[in-house]
């Protein structure tokens, strides 16, 4: 990596602000409309022609494109946008449009910058010259990207920066999961599994109740089993299903023991609510860890939980209720979001989150995976339906709890973990 003079960094900034007037201080005509920016902080931009930085998922590097980041700070495989960067003349004439991959990890610690990658080629072409420049350093905003231009990103540069055609498992068929359960039978731990396949569900598209009890099936004929498409609860459920399994057919199998009460498809029998059905009725496999990670942080809340009401909305008639629970007055512990960070060093990865809502007659209002990564960083991993992103991804942990504060209805979170002494039930 060079190394820059203060002299050089501000020369090169003055010439950026110039071509940019009126953009350094607003950017929202830069922005897509259908897209999340979030801003990471204002840091130094290098360049760098090293082939030594290490690369996320052995990704090929980019020359222009590729950035390598403190995995600490963004996390590896997002979608960086620079608004100094719009309309860079490239050397090869091209202008650049300002996003950059995040598959590089800058390993130093106290270093606050982003290299981009230039490869053996200068960066851009100075038309006043009629040469070619490289830029030494720019002190610029990085933002991380969310939605259409990080999907459109990706997809654009995917063919370049892949290694091998891995697929995700929204890709997959049934021969290809048992391949894949080869690998991760590999894995001694559930955490381990979880987080290994989890991972493999990443870019999964979102849809709201993709499940049902399967065709002409009243009144959810939705596919009992579907991997190309998943809600914040299948994504939990087909992960599970995944983890405890060695090959399609036994999957197949255990998903429909997790899904519903003994194993029984029917929508009467489906675990329906997350903390009065899901995990009780999973106890076999699943326990409430919240007592344990949170400590003296927990708090409880009740609810009346009216199955019968539910159902009766759904089309189900008083003769198949007639074995239903009753109204029952449900109660649970949970971790407020004030002090979630708190307990932050006591997640190990795994843990099947659940957020609390205060909305009457539920507990849960959503769900999602904790990953621990190798740089200690927790994310929580989940199917997102904001329409800008409506898929499945990572978000670091600290910034799910800064949204879940300015919530007005979701106010914690429930912590489950998968045994390892499980037993399948028959």
């Amino acid at each position: 990596m060079k190394m820059f003079s203060t002299q050089k960094c501000i020369f090169y900034f003055t010439i950026l602000i110039h071509v940019f007037a009126g953009y350094s201080q607003e950017y929202n005509q830069l922005f897509n409309k259908n897209s999340e920016y979030l801003l990471k902080g204002t840091c130094a931009i290098e360049a760098t022609d090293t082939t030594s930085v290490s690369n996320y998922l052995n990704y090929k590097k980019i020359p222009y494109r590729t950035v390598a980041v403190d995995p600490c700070q963004i996390l590896l495989g997002s979608i960086v946008f620079i608004p100094q960067f719009v309309g860079v003349k490239l050397s090869d004439g091209t202008f650049h449009d300002g996003y950059f991959l995040a598959h590089g990890v800058i390993t130093d610690q106290n270093s606050s910058s982003v290299q981009i990658y230039i490869g053996e080629s200068s960066f851009y072409q100075d038309d006043s010259t009629g040469t070619s420049t490289t830029p030494d350093c720019l002190i610029a905003d990085v933002f991380v990207v969310r939605g259409i231009m990080d999907k459109v990103t990706r997809l654009h540069f995917s063919q370049e920066y892949g290694n091998s055609p891995e697929k995700g498992t929204h890709e997959m068929i049934a021969r290809d999961f048992n391949k894949l359960m080869i690998e991760g039978d590999k894995l001694e731990t559930m955490s381990q599994r979880i987080q290994f396949y989890s991972e493999k569900c990443k870019g999964t598209p979102y849809l709201i109740d993709n499940l049902g009890e399967g065709a002409s099936q009243f009144p959810d004929p939705d596919p009992v089993i579907d991997f190309a498409r998943m809600d914040c609860m299948t994504f939990c459920e087909h992960v599970l299903a995944l983890s405890i399994s060695c090959e399609y057919n036994l999957m197949y199998d255990n998903l429909q023991k997790i899904r519903y009460k003994n194993g029984l498809v029917r929508y009467v029998s489906r675990n329906h609510y997350t903390i009065s059905e899901w995990l009780p009725n999973n106890d076999w496999l699943l326990e409430d860890a919240t007592k344990e990670i949170g400590g003296n942080y927990t708090q409880k809340i009740s609810k009346l939980i009216d199955r019968q009401a539910f159902y009766l909305k759904n089309g189900i008639s008083l003769e198949q209720l007639k074995d239903s629970i009753p109204v029952q007055n449900d109660t649970a512990y949970y971790i407020p979001r004030e002090d979630l960070l708190k307990i932050k060093d006591n997640l190990k990865g795994g843990e099947i989150v659940s957020i609390v809502t205060t909305i009457p007659g539920v507990i849960s209002a959503h769900m999602g995976i904790i990953v621990k990564d190798e740089w200690g960083n927790i994310i929580f991993r989940h199917a997102n339906s904001l329409p800008a992103i409506h898929e499945i991804m990572d978000q670091p942990f600290e910034e799910v709890v800064e949204n879940l504060k300015k919530s007005p209805t979701r106010i914690g979170m429930i912590f489950m973990r998968a045994k390892d002494n499980y037993v399948t039930p028959k």
